[in-house]
């Protein structure tokens, strides 16, 4: 049967009746996944509309074909491979008064082929990746931009649609999990970082103070 990492989860930590139309999410077993789904604020995915112990079962982020023939090649090297590359560190957003003022600030993201654990890191390192000076082959990049200022939900002003920042980062995150899928599954909240005038201290989401 399968489990979940908590045996109770309130309404705040659940969103129910997602659906997905591919190239989102797959199966432990490597089918990609094209129905309902829902997930938690844990970072768990399950097949289903609403969780059912009997029938859900657990998702990841999907990989294509090519992706996993990719991943698997460099696992066979694996142990043979022996590089003067640089492994790339995660390290979480730092916000500046700077960035506050801007209202906008530019995130990186990346993930090793053989891994589905996506991790932040920042601008140098997302430059050193994609300059290769660590091994590009290995890693999927994506960066976005992120909104932390302004008007937090949507507005109509003299008829016209201004979008507020949960909407335009919500847009962020779609558009980047084309290329990261799991994306989805770590920004789940669209006002990550926001602040109106005053500093706030960041969330690291790469789990680097516990």
């Amino acid at each position: 049967m399968t489990t979940r990492k908590k045996t109770y989860y309130s309404a705040d930590e659940t969103i129910n009746n997602l659906y997905t139309v591919g190239q989102e999410w797959m199966t432990l077993d490597q089918q990609e996944y094209k129905r309902a789904y829902h997930k938690y604020l844990t970072g768990e995915i399950f097949t289903g509309a609403k969780w059912n112990p009997k029938t859900s079962k657990p998702l990841k982020a999907f990989i294509s074909y090519e992706e996993n023939e990719t991943a698997k090649f460099y696992r066979s090297l694996r142990p043979k491979i022996k590089t003067s590359y640089k492994s790339p560190k995660s390290q979480s957003v730092t916000i500046t008064q700077n960035d506050i003022d801007a209202g906008v600030i530019n995130r990186y993201f990346y993930k090793r082929y053989d891994n589905d654990k996506i991790l932040e890191t920042t601008e140098s390192l997302y430059n050193e990746i994609i300059s290769n000076q660590v091994d590009k082959k290995l890693y999927v990049t994506q960066k976005i931009q992120w909104f932390i200022t302004g008007n937090k939900n949507d507005q109509f002003k003299n008829g016209v649609f201004i979008a507020g920042v949960s909407t335009k980062n919500i847009n962020q995150v779609k558009f980047a999990a084309k290329t990261l899928p799991g994306l989805t599954a770590i920004l789940t909240d669209p006002l990550q970082y926001y602040t109106d005038t005053d500093f706030i201290a960041p969330v690291d989401i790469n789990g680097l103070d516990s």
